[in-house]
């Protein structure tokens, strides 16, 4: 008998238990209460169901094993005629005639009947009764074909896979990188290249022509240009081309409707491609429309996965519901699915071996070829992310046609219908993976999804400053499949332990390297040999500083002392200073940088009182005293040869990067790498790592209206950069004044420099 604590009939209680003790507490509650017609009848199929699952365990065949035990659970526990017919059709079995051979003959005929009945396409009781009798005989003949001995493990049995479909020669199709920002699409028709034969009026998915978020616009790739910078030996690098996008600009190639052509707002969103809405759904409320509850992606997930693997091969609905399944876990969008050639295409989908599974490129910058980095000074080793898949799905989608579009919308009209879910629409399955686990999964985040999910560059940059292990994205998504096979119908086991290796920033440099390069600069600006090239070496020390212990965008002029408070400890900056739209920002500043800051401010008053004559420099100097609008890091610049005294100027990363290239021969934009990366693995939460960086996507601002975060959460970022500082040796620094023999020393620990 099973214990009474464990008799507690409900439907989350029983879904703890393993499927055939859910059966026996079931078949232990019919004996209690006596509550069924027909008991006999059903404790001697319960108990063959038992029996039949426990010789499938034999020969680990854990798909049959829970179809069998699942269809009799719910045969047993739910009260739907759908799932209780099965009662009244089969028959009492006296015990002296239970045999395999009049089991089986038993269930083949009651599954050739409800094959003969003709099910029109709505009748889904009549599908779902075909389906249970189905995948209880198919799992019954197996039990008992399976007792004869097999050669090597049953590759006899096995299904071929299905060779890959080439796609057309019309049609080209790429691999996933998303550094190319471009849309796929032609701008004046997104229907051509889905080989539908329509026309873009007619191509709205069942939509109405004033639905913006699902219609196919045109993009004018002119208005997201990246204003950057340019310097000598330096070339831009991808991470800084995002970092200075706009605000997307959409251009319609057809407007939807006649009012909208007068009012287009000038900051709206791409939607050429469906990632790229994703990732600004964060602050939607659960009532909003645009998303489904989670009861609702469960429900439909429950639906796709069932009519995918149970409908017969020659069902159009089972593909219908394949593609859109398929869609849902891994967040392809579907027109792309229904591109001929494009499930299975080697840039995208990997085929070979005992796994299948997709993979893309975040397309970050290279490493730097440079012999000063080491190849182990690096946090991560790849930047390909790859999302497994069942290989049961893959091989039915190859084997088969793919549907017509009309095919296609009715089987989604349908699925609406049947399931009571007004909203659900392709935009809503192909981004519920990026809903569920930004929101719904444990410990997971946007970040994280964004990365899943593939969210292009120009909507999540901070993907591109990260170092995340494959063992833990897996895990994620792991979980996040969980929380959609809410039913346990949809058979994970195919996810497993990739190779443990950090995917992420190819330019993110580990702490230990970092400190390196700190001692190597404090080493070099200590073996100054006069008093300018002190001053000058100084200089791109503090600036070196400044930008590891803020995360700044290490740009020209950084830092001016109008947007300086030392007395506060807080940074005021505009680090896109070529952008026509202000993205000012605060930064906590922690000790060791204010001290740092406050020393150079010292050390270039000191300059002023030693050199009174250099004029210009001594206004530069007292703007920045009092606190005026001038950059506070400068660099001593000669004047032309007629004139005898030189000139400070402001920093410019090619500055730094020369006067450096010898300790580190990277553009200085690794630092913001580092700090992005150091922030995450330090627990600071992503809202707070987003509004310190300037990785704020539109409408998730820290201190806009929908937010709960304070000036004060900001603030104790502080103590984290601190940590960074202690980390780096910055603490124990000071900056000494030109010909001390100790320029640029330690305050209680001396470095080795024996190996210099």
């Amino acid at each position: 008998p099973v214990p009474r604590l464990s008799m507690t009939i409900s439907k989350s209680e029983l879904a703890k238990k393993p499927l055939i003790m859910q059966l026996l507490i079931l078949m232990q509650h019919s004996i209690n209460e006596r509550q069924h017609d027909y008991l006999q009848k059903r404790l001697i199929w319960l108990a063959i169901a038992m029996h039949t699952s426990v010789m499938l365990m034999q020969h680990s065949t854990k798909q049959h094993t829970k179809n069998i035990l699942m269809q009799f659970k719910q045969a047993q526990f739910s009260g739907s005629s759908r799932r209780t017919w099965i009662w009244r059709e089969l028959p009492d079995l006296p015990q002296m005639t239970i045999s395999v051979e009049y089991i089986s003959t038993i269930l083949n005929d009651l599954l050739e009947q409800k094959k003969s009945e003709k099910v029109k396409k709505d009748e889904s009781d009549e599908k779902a009764k075909l389906s249970q009798i189905d995948k209880i005989t198919t799992a019954y003949q197996n039990a008992h074909t399976l007792r004869k001995p097999r050669p090597e493990r049953n590759k006899t049995l096995r299904k071929p896979r299905p060779k890959r479909k080439k796609p057309p020669k019309h049609i080209k199709i790429k691999a996933i990188n998303l550094a190319d920002n471009t849309s796929r699409l032609p701008l004046e028709s997104t229907a051509t290249s889905h080989n539908w034969k329509t026309t873009p009026s007619n191509d709205a998915w069942g939509n109405t022509r004033d639905d913006i978020e699902h219609s196919a616009i045109a993009i004018d790739l002119a208005f997201l240009e990246a204003n950057t910078e340019s310097h000598e030996g330096l070339t831009t690098s991808f991470e800084e081309r995002i970092d200075h996008y706009e605000a997307p600009y959409v251009s319609y190639g057809e407007y939807p409707n006649p009012l909208i052509k007068s009012s287009i707002p000038l900051q709206t969103i791409d939607l050429s491609l469906q990632q790229n809405y994703m990732s600004q759904r964060n602050l939607a409320l659960n009532s909003n429309t645009r998303l489904l509850s989670l009861a609702g992606y469960q429900a439909l997930f429950a639906a796709l996965n069932q009519d995918a693997s149970t409908l017969p091969e020659s069902e159009t609905d089972k593909t219908c519901a394949g593609i859109l399944l398929l869609s849902m876990i891994t967040g392809l969008p579907a027109k792309s699915l229904l591109i001929p050639g494009y499930i299975g295409y080697s840039g995208i989908f990997n085929l070979e071996g005992k796994k299948y599974y997709i993979k893309h490129s975040l397309g970050i910058t290279d490493r730097s070829t440079s012999q000063t980095l080491p190849e182990k000074g690096y946090e991560n080793t790849f930047d390909t992310i790859k999302v497994p898949l069942p290989s049961w799905l893959i091989d039915d989608l190859l084997a088969c046609e793919l549907p017509l579009k009309e095919d296609f919308t009715a089987y989604l009209a349908a699925l609406r219908s049947s399931l009571g879910l007004p909203y659900l629409s392709v935009n809503r399955i192909e981004t519920a993976l990026h809903v569920v686990l930004s929101r719904y999964t444990p410990n997971c985040h946007a970040h994280i999804a964004d990365i899943i999910c593939r969210t292009p560059a120009s909507h999540a940059p901070a993907m591109y400053y990260n170092s995340h292990t494959s063992e833990a994205l897996m895990a994620h998504y792991k979980s996040a499949l969980g929380i959609f096979n809410s039913n346990s119908d949809f058979d994970l086991t195919y996810i497993t332990p990739w190779h443990k290796y950090t995917v992420g920033s190819a330019f993110a440099l580990k702490i230990e390297t970092v400190c390196d390069i700190v001692n190597e600069m404090k080493y070099w600006t200590d073996q100054s040999s006069n008093d300018e090239e002190h001053f000058n070496r100084t200089s791109i020390f503090v600036w070196f500083v400044f930008c590891l212990l803020t995360g700044v965008r290490p740009n020209n002029g950084l830092g001016r002392m109008y947007d300086i408070d030392l007395d506060m400890g807080w940074l005021l900056i505009n680090d896109k200073p070529v952008k026509k739209v202000k993205s000012d920002r605060l930064i906590p500043l922690c000790p060791t940088l204010i001290r740092h800051l406050t020393d150079y401010r010292a050390y270039l008053i000191n300059y002023q009182a030693k050199h009174q004559g250099h004029h210009d420099i001594s206004a530069i100097i007292d703007n920045i005293r009092l606190g005026n609008d001038e950059a506070l890091l400068k660099l001593l610049y000669e004047r032309a040869p007629t004139a005898n005294t030189p000139i400070l100027k402001d920093i410019k990363r090619g500055d730094a990067y020369h006067m450096t290239k010898h300790i580190i021969d990277a553009n200085p934009y690794w630092t913001r790498h580092f700090v992005r990366t150091q922030l995450e693995k330090l627990g600071v939460s992503l809202s707070l790592i987003n509004t310190v960086i300037g990785h704020e996507k539109a409408r998730q601002e820290v201190l806009g209206r929908f937010s709960s975060s304070s000036k004060a959460d900001i603030k104790r970022v502080a103590s984290v950069f601190e940590q960074i500082a202690a980390q780096l040796g910055l603490s124990d620094i000071t900056i000494n004044h030109y010909p001390n023999s100790n320029h640029v020393g330690t305050s209680t620990v001396e470095v080795d420099h024996a190996n210099k």
